[in-house]
C-alpha cells in the first residue's frame, strides 16, 4: 500500500506540468510596395512557448510555430536559424521586433516578416527571395482556445482516485451476506 501511495504521488508530481501554449493571430496588408513588387497579404497564427523571457526590456515569448497564408499560398513552417529563436513581443508597442520571424511558403523558402525599426509603430515589412518587398500595417491578437483534452494532471488524479477506492474496497473487513427468501 505504501509503494502504491509513493508511486501515485510521484506520478501526480511528474504529470502536474501544464501542457499549453499561447497562440496569436496576425494580419499584414501592403500599403507600399518596394522596387515595383506585388502587394502582400499575410494572415496567420503564431504558436509560442508559455514562459516569458526578457527581450530588450519587454516581455517576449519564443515563437515555436507558424501557420497561415501569404497571398493565398500556405505557410509551411518556420525557417530555421540555428540557435536564434524568434520572439513574439507580448508587452510593448510592436508584436515583432526588428529581427522578426522567417518562414517558408510554397517555393519561397526564406520570407522575413519584421517590424521596421525607426518607422511608425504599426509599420511592418515583409521581404523574401528578392521578389517580395513591401511595407504595411500589421495587427495581432491572442487566440482563446478551449482545452479539448484533459491535462495529464487530471488523468493522474482520476487514476489516483480509482486506486484509493479500489484499495478501500479490497481492505474492507466486513463481509456482505445476501440472503434470498422464497415464499
Amino acid at each position: 500500500m505504501k509503494k502504491l501511495a509513493v508511486s501515485l504521488a510521484t506520478l501526480v508530481a511528474i504529470a502536474s506540468t501544464p501542457a499549453s501554449a499561447a497562440m496569436f493571430n496576425f494580419t499584414f496588408d501592403t500599403t507600399d510596395t518596394l522596387f515595383g513588387g506585388p502587394s502582400q497579404t499575410i494572415r496567420g497564427t503564431f504558436t509560442t512557448a508559455d514562459t516569458p523571457v526578457d527581450r530588450f526590456g519587454f516581455s517576449g515569448l519564443v515563437i515555436t510555430g507558424i501557420s497561415g497564408t501569404i497571398n493565398g499560398t500556405a505557410i509551411s513552417g518556420l525557417f530555421d536559424i540555428s540557435g536564434n529563436p524568434y520572439y513574439y513581443i507580448a508587452s510593448g508597442p510592436t508584436f515583432l521586433d526588428g529581427s522578426g520571424v522567417r518562414f517558408s511558403a510554397g517555393a519561397a523558402t526564406n520570407i522575413a516578416f519584421f517590424h521596421q525599426d525607426g518607422v511608425a509603430a504599426d509599420r511592418y515589412r515583409v521581404n523574401g527571395n528578392g521578389t517580395i518587398s513591401a511595407f504595411g500595417p500589421a495587427t495581432s491578437s491572442p487566440v482563446v482556445v478551449a482545452a479539448a483534452v484533459p491535462e495529464a494532471t487530471t488523468w493522474a488524479m482520476m487514476l489516483a482516485g480509482f486506486g484509493i477506492v479500489g484499495s478501500a474496497l479490497r481492505r474492507r473487513k466486513t463481509k456482505v451476506v445476501t440472503a434470498v427468501a422464497y415464499a
